[in-house]
């Protein structure tokens, strides 16, 4: 018997023993009747079913002519797999252009995808980057970028350093469609350490991210940036030399919170080395955080505490927000106290933390709030994290997701935002809090020499 998948969008026999054409009379014929069901809903009366789901397939922005998304000409087991990674080498444009098209369904099946890295097929695309037609190009990047969230086709993508050249070529020189794809593919590369150790020793790449993050549409600059930040992670020093640091601060000044806030993790991620403290210093960033600080978005205020946790830790930054004592302190005090984000509470207890280095700031806030935060920084027992008393995933490794506000599966987790974030359980999640609280607490009450 024969069944069609919408994510397969083929044959699953590539030798059926019934005639094919025998199977096709019968689906046309099924097709044609109209199936009818009693609703209990409406008095017993006939009720025709919705029409049967249709064919889908994932459809690049670039279109490919001569071929048929609905039809594939061969089937996919493993010897139709086979056949088709051949045909990835075709001279006849034509046939690698299906082949690749096909591909792109293929790969959504986990165990295509498995025997598909078997076969080293990432070496045969990689081969394909530099093609002459833009299809082909657009569509490899896409591949591309999903075969990267399986670790066996990092490990085989890592052993070609040349894809970088690829990509760079590709979101330097190439139409829209491919520079999203590609910048894309580079941002889900570099998700990963073992990856961004690779890539980061190409001198073009860090350069060449930063003059297309001024001259791109935002959805491929949040991609950069995104690509940016974890290249930094790794080693901020090639980015620091780049000027990254200037490109960033200037990116503060843009009207779209989605890239203010990649810009500000990215800085944070920059501002972890002493260099770039001191360029922090040396541009006042600081003044120009405290405005972020009550902005809408809570998520640009996520990341901007983020980033005065290392801002704030020169004598020189204290210095500057010295000037600022009572307007700052009131307002990091009331997201200190707030409980909607746990994130959002522990950053600015961080940040209040680092601020007591000041002298003038640690007597404000012995004077005047010490009881507040003493009293109405609660932290919260964890069955009000999730609304839920007992976990969601007994028996497996759980943790809290920040972005959902709910307890997951770490893997899921890991699955959503990549294999370097750090999940944590509620419980040890809730510890946490309540040290940052008490180094704050105990802060508050030494006395400094500094300011």
């Amino acid at each position: 018997m024969t069944f069609h998948h919408p994510e397969k969008n083929a044959y699953l026999q590539l030798v059926c023993p019934i005639e094919a054409r025998v199977i096709n009379k019968a689906v046309r014929r099924a097709m044609k009747r109209k199936y009818m069901v009693k609703d209990e809903t409406d008095e017993g009366e006939d009720v025709q079913l919705p029409p049967a789901k249709k064919l889908e397939s994932e459809q690049p922005s670039l279109s490919m002519p001569c071929v048929d998304i609905t039809v594939a000409p061969l089937g996919f087991e493993r010897i139709g797999l086979k056949i088709l990674i051949r045909e990835l080498n075709s001279p006849i444009t034509l046939v690698k252009v299906r082949a690749i098209h096909t591909l792109l369904d293929q790969i959504q099946i986990p165990e295509s995808v498995y025997f598909l890295l078997d076969h080293h097929v990432i070496y045969r695309l990689i081969d394909l980057m530099p093609d002459n037609d833009p299809i082909v190009r657009e569509k490899v990047a896409i591949i591309l970028a999903r075969l990267s969230n399986f670790l066996q086709g990092r490990d085989l993508i890592v052993t070609r350093p040349i894809v970088v050249d690829h990509l760079i070529n590709m979101i330097m020189q190439d139409r829209k469609q491919i520079r999203y794809a590609a910048s894309l593919c580079l941002k889900t590369l570099t998700r990963t350490r073992c990856v961004c150790e690779v890539f980061i020793q190409n001198d073009k790449i860090i350069e060449s991210l930063l003059k297309m993050i001024k001259h791109d549409y935002m959805e491929i600059v949040l991609y950069h940036l995104n690509s940016l930040k974890n290249l930094s992670e790794w080693d901020p020093i090639p980015a620091l030399l780049a000027n990254a640091f200037q490109v960033m601060l200037n990116l503060l000044i843009y009207h779209k919170y989605r890239v203010v806030q990649a810009a500000m993790d990215c800085m944070a991620q920059l501002c972890k080395h002493k260099v770039g403290k001191k360029l922090a210093d040396k541009y006042d960033v600081n003044d120009r955080l405290i405005a972020f600080l009550v902005s809408p978005n809570i998520q640009v205020v996520v990341s901007t505490l983020n980033l005065m946790q290392y801002t704030t830790t020169t004598e020189r930054s204290l210095w500057r927000v010295k000037q600022y004592t009572y307007d700052i302190v009131k307002r990091l005090v009331a997201l200190a106290v707030s409980q909607s984000i746990p994130v959002l509470q522990m950053r600015a207890m961080q940040v209040l933390t680092n601020l007591c280095d000041c002298s003038d700031i640690r007597i404000e806030l012995k004077t005047n709030w010490e009881a507040v935060i003493s009293n109405n920084a609660r932290i919260r027992p964890y069955e009000e994290f999730y609304g839920t008393t007992e976990p969601t995933t007994y028996g497996l490794a759980y943790g809290y997701n920040y972005e959902t506000m709910c307890l997951e599966d770490t893997e899921t987790i890991k699955a959503d935002y990549g294999d370097s974030v750090q999940p944590d359980d509620v419980h040890s999640f809730m510890s946490r809090i309540t040290v940052v609280k008490q180094k704050l607490l105990k802060a508050i009450n030494t006395r400094k020499d500094k300011n």
